[in-house]
């Protein structure tokens, strides 16, 4: 095949010596078409110049070097071409907002146009022409990567933009706050009891199942059991009653429990009985609400009786209300929910389990240049939507956290943050103690050993750092 495709004309490249064997065997055929071909020592820049003339595109820093870290594809349509451009490496540090100045040359002269992948709009691209060679000129932040339609002809000039200049404004380091849900108490650990006897040792909930289990005879749950629907139906025959403990420092109105299989569950707050009436559901439909009465000042007892089978599943329950928690160690307290937020970690300002969205109340800005431009350092969560008079202006997710906003109306305006935070603290693997698992299946809930502890390993979750406001 090779000696064919030689022979047509293709372009043959040796790097280092010419082979000597064929099928093992000593032969000189390698030889003959290794003088018939482009030979080159084993160097990456050697074969980058011999691959030039070949070449149609090529991605280099504005200092003439070649990347490093972009990879690309570049696909035939039509009448058209398609060029996407990303990173193929992890950022060193998602918080530190690193840039590099591309350049992508295409051979020949051409139109280039970007399509943003993220807000759906065109526009051309910053190009130069030199040496019959088109030159796209684009900066790239570490999360960023490019699409453009390669087209015949030119781009037009582009015009000179004379961006305004800005200047930061003091933005308050404590802010009001709305929740978008509930704060909740994660109910986890327990103590329990099968078929009404005697209530065991305080133990986390999945793990109390599976020793329910080997009391009741039922075998026990792990990562890889069959799902229930695929076990024959059957009547309960064993029921596993729950012990929470909940300690408070404040008297708590309309508290509200969430559990799977409320309705089927007998639940008592402090020895009186609480209707199981499903009053709603909490993230997952699977998961209802019922109406608690008030939790008391001081230490409050809640039980759950479930049944308990091959076919049912003892899961973690929450508490919904307002109040504030504090963890510390494996210990839970409820408290009076913060008046304000300081900007940086909520784990540790009363909202420890929560992971509904959050609206940081900026306050008033003043956009005499009708703009505003505003840059979160650090945040944890999916991304931080920004509203100016409670409209939608836009998101911030990737490098370099920040967003322009132009054509307002000079004068007062009201700017909040909303961040879209994450669930970890209340469904993740929170007791999971091997930080380098990176793969997190059923099991990682059920770690053993050194892999596990009772004491909670929370992620941050939060605008991190005050945001810098410029108008």
């Amino acid at each position: 095949r090779l000696e064919k495709f030689r022979e047509q004309g293709g372009k043959l490249i040796f790097m280092g010596n010419a082979p000597t064997y064929e099928n093992a065997l000593k032969s000189d055929r390698g030889r003959k078409l290794y003088e018939k071909s482009v030979c080159i020592s084993f160097d990456r820049a050697r074969l980058l110049n011999a691959l030039e003339s070949n070449r149609t595109v090529t991605l280099r820093y504005a200092d003439g070097k070649l990347t490093d870290d972009f990879i690309y594809q570049l696909r035939k349509d039509n009448d058209c071409e398609w060029l996407f451009i990303s990173h193929c490496c992890e950022p060193y540090n998602k918080d530190v907002f690193r840039s590099k100045n591309l350049r992508i040359i295409l051979n020949g002269e051409k139109k280039a146009t970007i399509y943003d992948t993220l807000t759906g709009k065109t526009y051309p691209a910053d190009v130069d022409y030199h040496g019959g060679n088109t030159v796209i000129k684009k900066k790239m932040f570490d999360y960023d990567s490019l699409l453009l339609k390669i087209e015949d002809g030119k781009n037009e000039a582009a015009s000179e933009s004379d961006e305004t200049v800005l200047e930061c404004i003091n933005t308050s380091s404590e802010v009001p706050y709305t929740l978008d849900e509930k704060n909740v108490l994660l109910l986890d650990m327990c103590q329990f009891s099968v078929d009404d006897g005697e209530f065991l040792p305080e133990e986390e909930i999945l793990r109390a199942d599976n020793i329910a289990r080997k009391i009741a005879g039922l075998k026990e749950r792990n990562g890889s059991v069959a799902q229930p629907w695929v076990i024959p139906p059957e009547e309960p025959e064993h029921t596993i009653t729950l012990k929470f403990t909940v300690d408070s420092d404040v008297d708590i109105k309309n508290p509200v429990l969430a559990l799977e299989d409320a309705e089927k569950a007998e639940i008592t707050l402090n020895g009186k009985p609480v209707s199981s009436d499903i009053t709603g559901w909490y993230v997952d439909k699977s998961i209802k609400t019922v109406c608690l009465h008030e939790i008391v000042k001081g230490r409050n007892i809640i039980t759950v009786k479930l049944p308990l089978g091959n076919r049912t599943n003892t899961e973690w329950c929450y508490l919904l209300g307002d109040f504030g928690v504090k963890v510390t160690g494996r210990r839970t307290l409820l408290t009076a929910l913060p008046e304000k937020l300081w900007f940086g970690d909520i784990v540790n300002q009363g909202l420890t389990f929560y992971g509904g969205n959050i609206t940081y109340h900026i306050g008033d800005i003043i956009a005499e240049n009708g703009e505003t431009e505003v840059m979160i350092p650090q945040y944890r969560g999916a991304l931080v939507k920004v509203l100016v008079d409670g409209e939608d202006k836009g998101n911030i997710v990737f490098s370099p956290n920040t967003l322009r906003i132009k054509g307002l109306t000079k004068g007062v305006h009201k700017l909040d943050l909303k961040l879209y935070t994450h669930r970890f603290n209340s469904f993740g693997a929170v007791h999971n103690a091997d930080a380098a698992l990176d793969w997190h299946g059923p099991d990682a809930w059920r770690t053993k050993e050194e892999k596990w502890t009772y004491e909670y390993r929370l992620k941050e979750v939060g605008i991190l750092s005050t945001p810098v406001v410029k108008v």
